[in-house]
């Protein structure tokens, strides 16, 4: 016979990081974040607070769990998920990653979670049983006239330790 717990329902929390000087040259601008233990990675959400501006080309972001930032664990923006072909993004440009076009967003969907529709499922690649650090690069392909200043938004969903 099943047994049944009643407990709170989950939660969300977000942790922001700001990046002034976000774009610095022809390179890689990387950051880091704690996610906290028992959480997903939901969304992550960009916000240009000072645009940055390149003479022509692209601006691509990475996230994962490798501090060498090879991995794409949860956000694969590749070379040109943030600007593709461009001069620059306007301020106050709002990005969610979990619904991006050229973004990809935990493990290869959309939203990471589970379908119910495939003849075996895969963990969330986002999942996290004890706090870890999840590693961003920001890229450009060309150097930057303005650095630009941008707020990385993380939103987590807590469950319970069970």
């Amino acid at each position: 016979m099943a047994t049944f717990k009643s407990l709170q329902g989950s939660i969300t929390s977000a942790t922001c990081i700001v990046i002034d000087d976000a774009i610095t040259s022809s390179g890689n601008t990387d950051f880091s974040v704690d996610q906290p233990a028992n959480t997903i990675v939901e969304d992550v959400i960009i916000r240009v607070v000072e645009a940055p501006t390149i003479s022509s080309g692209d601006i691509g972001i990475l996230m994962g769990y490798n501090s060498d930032h090879t991995g794409t664990d949860v956000v694969d923006g590749g070379t040109d998920g943030l600007l593709d072909e461009g001069t620059t993004i306007p301020a106050n440009t709002v990005y969610k990653l979990a619904n991006t076009t050229d973004v990809t967003f935990v493990g290869g969907s959309t939203d990471g979670f589970a379908t119910g529709d495939a003849a075996s499922e895969t963990a969330n690649a986002s999942y996290a049983t004890e706090a870890k650090t999840l590693f961003g690069r920001i890229s450009a392909s060309t150097a930057a006239s303005a650095a630009g200043k941008f707020e990385i938004h993380v939103v987590y969903r807590h469950f319970h330790n069970i």
